[in-house]
């Protein structure tokens, strides 16, 4: 996701923290473009977006977007522009300055200049040491250009550029890889991130036990019904509709309480013909 900035009229670039709200000296803006492919699905008149987990049957990319455009109001315009114009003139004498290239490439994107915006994270991705993040968000930016296979590459370069893995990168890998109509790697790379989580609780375990009987708190790491989600969805892309139903069936039985697995499996079986099997798991 692109997520908030903190802009200071001083023009005193800090360190961009993905976290913090952009300010100026009027209000405060808000980024609200995510990564994902939106889709909303009503059961018995309530919405859930779950348009990156459900099965969605065909993919049709030049609908799909992974950042939400939205309308700018004319003072966040305007302070999108002011911010703007303050880092291009700090690219003017240090054109490599990292801060600058990041800021200016997130504010081209609030104002849907994706390629602008492209052409300095390609830049930054050369200049700094952690280019995960970096990947990532050209990730985004090369989806909305709809270079899917740019995207689906940037995502892999943040994949292998970080020793844990995000989900939002392995959503966004994901949905560049099923827009290029390569859903068969959509499903292997998932496989292999769910292997390896599974292989990093195991190791993990011990430690783990341990902590909790020293009363320390236990790390969040990725749900692994999102993983199996995002997996079914991409076996349904692929147009293998059982296997989908199996890593369903599979949720369902290793998760009886949570309805996730219960709502995909009566998508996928309406997608299909089956209503009435479908409406006995959305009643679930």
């Amino acid at each position: 996701a692109l997520d908030k900035k903190k802009v200071e009229e001083t023009k005193n670039y800090q360190a961009i923290d993905y976290d913090a709200p952009i300010e100026s000296d009027k209000s405060t803006l808000g980024f609200g473009t995510r990564v994902g492919i939106g889709i909303a699905v009503v059961v018995f008149g309530l919405v859930f977006t779950f348009g990156d987990f459900l099965p969605s049957g065909s993919v049709s990319p030049s609908n799909e977007s992974t950042v939400v455009n939205k309308q700018l109001s004319e003072e966040e315009r305007t302070n999108y522009k002011r911010a703007l114009e303050g880092y291009e003139e700090t690219l003017t004498k240090s054109p490599n300055d990292p801060t600058a290239l990041e800021g200016a490439a997130v504010s081209l994107v609030e104002l849907g200049e994706y390629q602008k915006a492209s052409d300095l994270l390609e830049k930054l991705v050369k200049v700094i040491p952690d280019k995960a993040e970096a990947y990532r968000l050209l990730g985004e930016v090369k989806f909305e250009l709809k270079d899917y296979d740019g995207s689906s590459s940037s995502y892999r370069n943040s994949l292998s550029s970080s020793d844990s893995i995000d989900f939002d990168v392995l959503r966004g890998l994901t949905n560049s890889l099923v827009a290029a109509k390569k859903p068969d790697q959509a499903v292997e790379v998932i496989l292999s991130c769910r292997r390896k989580l599974s292989e990093k609780r195991q190791t993990r375990q011990p430690d783990l036990e341990a902590a909790n009987e020293n009363g320390a708190q236990e790390s969040r790491d990725i749900d692994p019904i999102q993983v199996d989600l995002l997996l079914g969805k991409a076996y349904s892309d692929w147009g293998h509709i059982s296997d989908a139903v199996t890593v369903y069936d599979n949720l369902i039985a290793e998760h009886p309480e949570d309805f996730r697995g219960y709502l995909a499996k009566g998508a996928i079986l309406k997608q299909n013909g089956k209503a009435g099997d479908a409406e006995r798991m959305f009643i679930q």
